[in-house]
């Protein structure tokens, strides 16, 4: 409706910017043809406004569909991460199998190549000369009796040792199987990476035009960090901030506010001159007309002095008109512009706050950020002697490090004693800490849902360690109750 006053203005106002084409052209001043004129001009900008709105819906459709297919994708990663993890640990057992079945099986061969020594240098000799040796008959019948013995022996421990030597052949088979699918699962981890990388990029392209405030906002927030003395004091700047933030846009919805009531004022005026300065020229015709019923002389110099009273209120009337023509339509093309990006902020905002739960029912329903191994738990003494604040999540170089829960990026930065930390509010006192990434993906003020990637973990010697704390109020609690069992593997 607003835009609708501010383009009546601009079409009446433009009504009276051609004096010459009416001049030329009598029928111009035929209120038929204005009033068509106006009609089509209304409708111009009813179409515009449309096309306002379909690009801003367009562009809220687009933004969501890539945290979908993010979502989805770092769920993939994730998923591979979590495979290739298996295979390399099912590949450890079947290399230490090996090893133990090699070194078996040598032990074997060796006590075999002994008693077969020994077995050929007695049957190189004939019967005759084991008559002469120097030893009693009964030793000589003895050694006789033990070599028909142990050549049975010897055939059956020949026949173990090759199915032995067969079951490591098909054992290093398995190994070499099991490599193949560790490469292939590498692949297919690598494949998703990219793809994810891609739709980062999109993403950051198509939030390209919020980036500025974004910075702004980190800027403040990081000199709230520097300056916190520790991290409950950071929460609450930060929810003095999250206050400030509300009464920033109360005061912008005020300013818009009385710039839509000065945009009214001014179309009224437009409206007001064009009105008066039709009245004059219409009472300058009747003087005209009156005078030249005295006296023809008199009815000529009252006729040019009333056609030269009417054009100079004439072109005092376009002036005023065009100055409220050109300020009334960039009022209306940004009341345009501010409504198109006002409605499709509200959408994004009514769907968010209607597929959010209140989080005090998330519990057990938490997606783990990372995936690993949970090597240090809550309360437990961590590597300076203090008890744990949080717990720390053993994931493979690079591993993928998505929200737990929907909510809003409130930091992310570096902080002392934490590295790059990330912080999101999921409302009711409830925050979600971060740290130990080697890149962040998020920024200040963005919205994030369940399962969207926020970051990467980098590489080390040994495994890089995900460390996460859940608070209310500024308070640590447990985390491990609030995320989902099946995929807390824990160690220790």
């Amino acid at each position: 409706m607003r835009i609708k006053v501010a383009l009546t203005a601009v079409l009446l106002a433009g009504a009276v910017l051609s004096p010459a084409a009416r001049a030329a052209d009598p029928v111009a001043d035929s209120p038929d043809l204005r009033l068509k004129q106006l009609e089509g001009a209304l409708k111009k900008g009813e179409e515009e406004r449309e096309q306002f709105r379909q690009k801003a819906e367009a562009i809220a459709k687009e933004v969501a569909g890539l945290k979908t297919e993010m979502i989805t994708s770092a769920r993939a990663v994730q998923e591979h991460e979590e495979t290739l993890s298996e295979l390399e640990l099912q590949l450890s057992d079947l290399d230490q199998l090996e090893g133990e079945k090699t070194k078996a099986l040598d032990l074997k061969r060796q006590q075999l190549n002994g008693v077969l020594t020994a077995v050929q240098r007695l049957a190189f000799r004939p019967s005759i000369a084991l008559m002469a040796q120097p030893t009693s008959p009964a030793d000589t019948v003895r050694s006789a009796i033990l070599l028909r013995d142990v050549v049975p022996r010897i055939q059956s421990s020949a026949t173990e040792l090759k199915v032995e030597i067969d079951g490591l052949a098909s054992l290093r088979a398995d190994i070499d199987r099991q490599k193949q699918k560790i490469a292939s699962t590498t692949a297919q981890l690598d494949g998703e990476h990219k793809r994810l990388a891609a739709l980062y990029d999109r993403k950051q392209q198509i939030q390209a035009e919020t980036e500025s405030q974004r910075r702004d906002a980190e800027k403040r927030l990081q000199a709230m960090a520097t300056e916190a003395e520790d991290m409950r004091d950071l929460i609450i700047r930060l929810e003095e901030e999250r206050v400030r933030r509300e009464h920033e846009a109360i005061e912008r919805a005020a300013i818009e506010k009385a710039q839509r009531e000065a945009e009214r004022v001014a179309a009224k005026a437009a409206a007001k001159a064009a009105r008066e300065a039709e009245i004059a020229a219409a009472k300058a015709a009747r003087d005209a007309e009156l005078a030249a019923r005295q006296a023809e002389k008199e009815r000529q110099q009252a006729q040019i002095e009333a056609t030269r009273r009417a054009e100079q209120e004439r072109k005092q009337a376009e002036e005023q008109a065009r100055a409220a023509a050109r300020e009334a339509q960039a009022t209306a093309e940004k009341a345009a512009r501010d409504a198109a990006e006002h409605d499709a902020a509200e959408k994004q905002a009514a769907q968010r706050q209607a597929a959010q739960k209140p989080f005090t029912r998330a519990q057990g329903d938490m997606a783990m950020p990372a995936r690993g191994r949970v090597t240090v738990k809550f309360n437990q003494t961590n590597e300076v002697g203090s008890p744990s604040k949080g717990i720390s999540i053993e994931t493979r170089s690079n591993g993928q490090v998505i929200a737990p829960y929907d909510g809003q990026v409130v930091f992310s930065g570096p902080f002392r004693g934490y590295g790059l930390l990330l912080i999101i509010e999921h409302g009711e006192g409830y925050h979600t800490l971060l740290a130990g990434m080697a890149r962040i993906d998020s920024t200040v003020g963005q919205h994030v849902l369940t399962g969207e990637p926020v970051g990467v973990m980098g590489q080390s010697e040994g495994k890089p360690l995900l460390y996460v704390e859940l608070r209310h109020n500024g308070q640590p609690v447990n985390p491990l109750p609030w995320l989902t069992a099946r995929k807390a593997k824990v160690s220790g």
